[in-house]
């Protein structure tokens, strides 16, 4: 899951967008789908693969520079483990500053009845519960979100829409923030708002995502897939539009692989950010 951004009051709730290349599909298969919309709900950071099969656990190591005067790095390490299906069970995820120190982790596990996703970012000083909530077959229909923080409470409720084959086409969300003072009582100052997500695929892969805001305002990420002579996953690459006009590229190129055609290595960034970037390598363990 990617680190939320909220500064109190501002609209719209840029928070919910994610600019991360996903991997969520859309086949014949209702059990594959299932796996990799749930993977894709838990938005964990930097998911850029396809659905994990066969991978007991995978150690992830992060590192991000920005070379621009005094250099500025960060390094995380993310641990994941699935079920033989590939589905994600647990996931260990921390960010530490280029002087070591931790400012930034998630801890996502199962519980009786979904999954449950704990953060804390130490420089915003906030504090966040996440709950998701399954069908009888085990799909996420529901998560809600309790964040923390010194002059706010935000609150998000999601529902999620599929089609007959479990593949995820839309997702409804709903947020509130309410103002505290430093005693913690509520100021009676107060925002609330909603979104709501469309998926389009294409080639059973999702090609496009529609945003529509409460105040009107409608984005769109798209995502174009490229693969290599081995029909490997070589690159995404991802684009996101604001009222038409295209804001932000990012470009992931997979770099090494293993026998199994798992990647090994890979590359993110921000094409016209060339000073920075992020290179992701993974340590694979199988059943």
């Amino acid at each position: 899951m990617h680190k939320y951004i909220l500064p109190f009051l501002f609209t719209p709730c840029l928070s919910l967008i994610s600019l991360n290349a996903t991997a969520l599909t859309c086949n014949d298969n209702p059990a594959e789908n299932l796996v990799s919309a749930n993977n894709y709900i838990f938005q964990i950071l930097d998911y850029i693969d396809l659905p994990t099969k066969g991978i007991k656990q995978e150690i992830r190591t992060i590192a991000t520079k920005l070379d621009k005067g005094n250099s500025i790095s960060s390094t995380a390490k993310h641990t994941l483990d699935y079920d033989s299906n590939g589905l994600i069970t647990q996931s260990q995820y921390e960010l530490f500053s280029n002087e070591n120190q931790r400012v930034y982790s998630e801890h996502l596990q199962k519980t009786n009845v979904g999954w449950e996703n704990i953060i804390e970012d130490v420089e915003d000083r906030t504090n966040s519960i996440i709950q998701f909530k399954t069908d009888s077959q085990g799909k996420i229909v529901e998560s809600q979100q309790a964040k923390k923080a010194v002059d706010f409470i935000f609150i998000e409720t999601d529902s999620y829409q599929y089609d007959a084959n479990n593949c995820l086409i839309s997702k409804n969300v709903q947020w509130k923030v309410k103002g505290v003072d430093e005693k913690g009582k509520f100021t009676g100052v107060d925002q609330n708002g909603g979104s709501s997500y469309t998926f389009a695929y294409q080639q059973q892969q999702v090609a496009k995502v529609l945003y529509q805001f409460s105040n009107n305002m409608k984005n769109e990420n798209d995502f174009l897939y490229q693969f290599d002579n081995n029909h490997r996953l070589s690159s995404i690459q991802t684009s996101y539009w604001s009222s038409g006009k295209n804001v932000a590229n990012y470009m992931t190129h997979f770099l090494t692989f293993n026998d199994k055609n798992d990647w090994i290595t890979a590359s993110k960034v921000k094409v016209d950010q060339s000073d920075k970037q992020t290179q992701i390598s993974r340590q694979i363990s199988y059943y």
